[in-house]
């Protein structure tokens, strides 16, 4: 697609969004230019943590339907156009309590939407337990998401269509000028600017250092991932074990994925703790928590061993209404925000990144998402 106009535009941080974003400029002909802190597929944000769920029927409710299985197909696309396997496509199951809301909620939308699903028997998935009232269904649209490897690749297709990255580089600032957009960054001890017609921030958890507005309104929390082994490890890889999320009741409320390498993961849903400063997010996990993992690990997925085999922390930023941000910021009509995507982001991210060039490039969108919008929380 051609460009309305020539214009140039810097992208800051070039993660989960940022690589997506990134791709889509280039691909139309714009002159592009990425700035990454560290490498790039790095674990530090919200691609952290090695594997992603995906599904259509969706907890968060069906207006993000048409989204979903639009990025389903963008995902598709980049991975037969790089050649890396990007999607595990053996479907998404939630378990749970049939009274349960998300469950409901993930039922309703399943049939409002004609998502490819079913309510399933417990021998066909039998490495859960189901307790009384629970059910399983299996949205065969979903899958599985391989995060860091998704990053390089979009990343590597934005390079090839003429984009430019800088990696290891620590943006300073980014503001307004006579010239359009400043961004002042340290480079290997070095200061420099460089100025675009227009620059989006996309750096996930480090968002509240640009703007101190979205520091209020986006607050970073810790998640706590913890991976599990099986005696028989074939039995939990993503053909047998799909990816999921479990609503049994009690602290039985997780979401588990399959064993691609380094165990079964799980992340337990229970209320996460602030990260006050992105730069010193805290390793320690308390013996109370994994106490607490595995005492729900072992009621509902009996066969894996109750030890984790490894712990680790990682940051994801969340709105009060736990939808994400994409908007112009208040005051600087040039600049972009992407944030706040409450852990749910990733899956989305090629629909994002194109609304973003849309609204970039041509002052609008037809991607329904109207309700990202930064007004909402900069008033």
């Amino acid at each position: 697609m051609a460009p309305v106009q020539q214009i140039r535009v810097g992208v800051v941080g070039v993660g989960t969004m940022g690589s997506q974003v990134l791709r889509r400029l280039a691909m139309r002909g714009i002159e592009a230019t990425g700035f990454e802190r560290f490498e790039l597929g790095h674990d530090r944000g919200a691609a952290g943590g090695q594997t992603r769920i995906f599904r259509i029927a969706y907890k968060e409710g069906g207006r993000y339907v048409p989204l979903l299985r639009a990025a389903r197909s963008a995902w598709l696309e980049l991975e037969e156009r790089t050649g890396q396997r990007l999607f595990e496509p053996y479907g998404a199951l939630t378990v749970g309590s049939a009274g349960d809301p998300d469950v409901r909620t993930v039922l309703d939308v399943a049939r409002q939407w004609s998502v490819d699903g079913e309510l399933v028997e417990e021998s066909a998935y039998p490495q859960h337990r189901l307790f009384e009232g629970d059910l399983a269904f299996l949205d065969r649209e979903g899958g599985l998401l391989h995060p860091a490897r998704a990053v390089r690749a979009a990343s590597s297709c934005a390079l090839e269509a003429g984009a430019r990255v800088h990696t290891g580089t620590y943006v300073e600032e980014v503001g307004e000028s006579r010239n359009g957009v400043a961004v002042h960054y340290r480079r290997e001890g070095q200061r420099h600017t460089e100025h675009f017609d227009q620059v989006i921030v996309c750096t996930g958890p480090w968002i509240g250092e640009a703007f101190p507005m979205l520091r209020r309104a986006v607050e970073v929390r810790r998640a706590v991932l913890c991976w599990f082994s099986g005696a028989e490890p074939g039995y939990w890889a993503p053909q047998r074990f799909p990816v999921g999320m479990r609503r049994s009741g009690g602290e039985n409320r997780f979401s588990f994925f399959p064993d691609v390498g380094d165990g079964v993961k799980i992340n337990l849903h229970v209320e996460k703790s602030t990260v006050p400063d992105p730069e010193r997010l805290d390793p320690v996990v308390d013996t109370d928590y994994l106490q607490r993992v595995t005492r729900a690990v072992t009621r509902c997925l009996p066969g894996l061993r109750a030890e984790p085999l490894s712990v680790r922390t990682y940051m994801e930023g969340y709105t009060e209404d736990n939808h994400g941000i994409i908007g112009r910021v208040p005051g600087s009509p040039n600049i972009l925000a992407m944030g706040g995507f409450s852990g749910h982001g990733f899956k989305l991210s090629p629909v994002f990144a194109e609304a973003a060039a849309d609204l970039v490039c041509e002052g609008r969108t037809e991607w329904p998402v109207e309700h990202l919008g930064i007004e909402r929380i900069a008033a």
